[in-house]
């Protein structure tokens, strides 16, 4: 642990200030605890893990859980995992961005994003990867995971829970939506290029989602309020945003002037696919 930025046996709490880390293993570790991030800046820059509760002991008293309150939180690993949390990670508010080798967010037991921005990109892993459960009931939630059999969202099949919020993943596959506890729509689609934007929009004109990819995808997922049930929709690649502000990516505001038309669908499950892969385990 001597190379570690931060490393606490009980816990790890950070309430504000600023945290600037460059470091050679792990960037912030609670060995025998939980980490609480509520407020502040938090750059980190590891070899290794960026922020981990790690303890996988046999103590059932010992809870690595990692939650994040708020505040911005910048990860970068070039061999390790963004955020882990070697039971539950949960998301409550903050703006969150990772970019790793390894896993964005990894999480043995459950993943919770309830609000936030959070943004993952990992090039030789899934970008957010829950053993257990995921379960996203609000935020935004852009994930760009590495080429098959790699995902952008992986809950190695077991239960995706969408209640709220906007959700893109991309990668070579994705874990679907489990239809019976969902209450959004859900999209999964083929391919896609790098920094082409992807746009989809309804019948009537209105937007759902445009957003443009910051790496060649085999399959994507979309899941919002924006994505009516029983409606028709079109998609297009391609063409360009006017005075537009976006979030890795996805663009919040602006004019959006077409590219070429492609596949039209419409929503008459709560998963609708047109393409791409479903990870089945």
């Amino acid at each position: 642990c001597g190379s570690d930025g931060i490393h606490a046996n009980d816990a790890v709490i950070i309430d504000g200030g600023t945290i600037n880390l460059t470091v050679s293993a792990d960037g912030i570790q609670a060995e025998e605890g939980h980490i609480i991030i509520n407020d502040g800046t938090v750059n980190v820059t590891a070899v290794e893990d960026g922020i981990t509760a790690s303890y996988e002991g046999t103590d059932t008293t010992i809870l690595p859980y990692l939650n994040i309150n708020g505040g911005t939180v910048t990860v970068k690993s070039t061999k390790g995992e963004g955020i882990e949390s070697k039971s539950i990670l949960t998301i409550n508010k903050g703006t969150v961005v990772t970019n790793t080798y390894d896993d964005g967010l990894n999480a043995k037991t459950a993943i919770y994003i309830n609000g936030g921005m959070v943004y993952s990109n990992a090039t030789n892993n899934d970008a957010m990867d829950s053993n257990g459960t995921f379960t996203i009931t609000g935020g935004i939630v852009i994930a760009a995971g590495a080429s098959a059999p790699e995902a952008g969202i992986d809950c190695d099949a077991k239960t995706l829970k969408i209640t709220g919020g906007l959700v893109v993943g991309i990668g070579g596959a994705t874990s679907g939506p489990t239809a019976s506890v969902t209450t959004v729509s859900a999209l999964v689609m083929g391919s896609g290029a790098a920094n082409t934007i992807v746009h989809i929009e309804s019948t009537d004109g209105t937007e759902a989602l445009t957003f443009m990819a910051p790496k060649s995808f085999s399959t994507l997922l979309f899941a919002s309020t924006k994505l009516k049930a029983a409606t028709g929709y079109t998609v297009y690649t391609g063409g360009s945003v006017t005075n537009g502000t976006a979030f890795n990516g996805l663009y919040l505001t602006g004019t959006y002037n077409k590219g070429a038309k492609g596949a039209s669908f419409t929503t008459t499950n709560i998963v609708t696919q047109i393409g791409g892969s479903i990870s089945r385990g």
